[in-house]
């Protein structure tokens, strides 16, 4: 029994000091960097839903680079907690654009998307007509959403004109949602058909779900050769997440001076990992180079073992890869598989489409505040007033209770 009991204590500690694998050298995520630092200049006021923050590459400080705007999350109008990637792609070479959309955690969402606009129109009129400044390379222009700014770039993608918002070639929306009914558009579906995109959700996050990704893959006619959905799932030892706060990686640098609640969280769940070197930062990376220059395709498309892998353990063994749609076996390309369910926003009772074998329903700490099996309705006519996610069997859908 000693004996047993030693083993299993050897085996633990074995387990337990593991450690997820560094940033790689080179490639797609990695540390092959063409400048040593980063200009930064905060546009925004305390007093405004717009404006911007600019963030260009030096040393060696270039005549022109290519641009990505990056739209934050709902409540992170402060570009710290993404501070580490804004530096990963601006020592890449890109111009990054942080467009503020919101004044603070109280405003509306349909005044987002068009505060997004100003600030971007704002920070590409400094960028041409400020002699001082690196000009951006106007038919290299990349957009990035995380969580309700994928939302607005989603929108952005279609609305580009009407808002007079220089085209992307390319999109990558991050957890992007919830996509509430004042800040989505009412269809995708006659989105342009010539751009590359990618759409990342994690198999852990409550806050969002997955709901706003799939129905982008699905309803919009880009070729699934320009177009994947992927979902990164957590993994053990020690710990690899896949909540909605993977794409956070804080860098106190880039500060921009703002402090609100959602910020300060922001900063707590933000960490580096192989999360951002082997799937967002890596993923981006394939996105622009495979977009604007043809190459690195391969770690961005086509559900290669190059788009997948998510790097080693210390042991050598594989952290849990991406999963891809569509897949290069033939599965079906479509991701939709929800139970629909209404009305939505609701005060009383929720109809299924069909028996659901399990529901369960989380407030947005990510508590379960209601859990039931084999359904075909439920009354919730005893929870508060608010913003709720409805997990519907393995589907995270966002439920408004009025």
């Amino acid at each position: 029994m000693k004996y047993l009991i030693t083993i299993f204590l050897l085996y633990s500690l074995t387990i337990n000091s593991q450690t997820s694998p560094s940033q790689p050298m080179n490639g797609p995520g990695g540390m092959g960097y063409m400048h040593g630092s980063v200009i930064q200049n905060n546009f925004t006021s305390l007093f405004t839903g717009d404006g911007y923050w600019l963030f260009e590459p030096d040393q060696p400080k270039p005549d022109s680079a290519d641009v990505v705007i990056f739209n934050h999350g709902w409540g992170v109008y402060n570009p710290g907690p993404y501070g580490q990637w804004i530096e990963h792609l601006v020592r890449k070479g890109n111009i990054v654009i942080f467009p503020k959309y919101q004044q603070n955690d109280g405003t509306f969402f349909s005044t987002y998307t068009p505060n997004a606009a100003t600030g971007i129109i704002d920070a590409f009129d400094e960028l041409n007509a400020n002699v001082n400044r690196v000009k951006p390379r106007m038919n290299h222009i990349a957009m990035i959403g995380h969580s309700f700014g994928g939302v607005i770039t989603a929108n952005l993608a279609i609305e580009y004109n009407s808002y007079g918002v220089p085209k992307p070639k390319c999109f990558m929306l991050c957890e992007p949602g919830p996509g509430t009914s004042s800040g989505h558009l009412p269809t995708y579906s006659d989105m342009d058909t010539d751009y590359k995109t990618l759409i990342i959700v994690g198999d852990d996050d409550i806050i969002v779900g997955n709901s706003f990704g799939k129905m982008i893959f699905d309803s919009t006619n880009i070729p699934t050769s320009q177009k994947n959905y992927i979902i990164q799932y957590a993994d053990n030892p020690p710990t690899i997440e896949a909540t909605h706060n993977e794409p956070l990686a804080a860098n106190n640098n880039y500060d921009g001076g703002t402090i609100a609640t959602v910020i300060t969280a922001a900063y707590v769940a933000s960490k580096e990992d192989a999360v951002d070197y082997y799937c967002y930062w890596k993923l981006a990376d394939a996105l622009l180079s495979c977009t604007f220059y043809g190459t690195d395709c391969e770690y961005g498309f086509g559900d290669t073992p190059e788009q997948r892998f998510m790097g080693n353990w210390s042991d050598g063994s594989p952290i849990t890869e991406l999963e891809v749609f569509p897949k290069v076996n033939g599965i079906k390309e479509s991701v939709t598989s929800k139970n629909s369910f209404y009305p939505n926003p609701a005060s009383s009772i929720i109809h299924f489409e069909k028996e659901v074998a399990e529901v369960s329903l989380f407030n947005l700490e990510g508590k379960v505040v209601f859990f039931t099996k084999k359904v075909q309705q439920i009354n919730i006519s005893n929870l508060a007033r608010g913003v709720y996610v409805l997990k519907i069997e393995n589907t995270f859908q966002k439920l408004t209770i009025q």
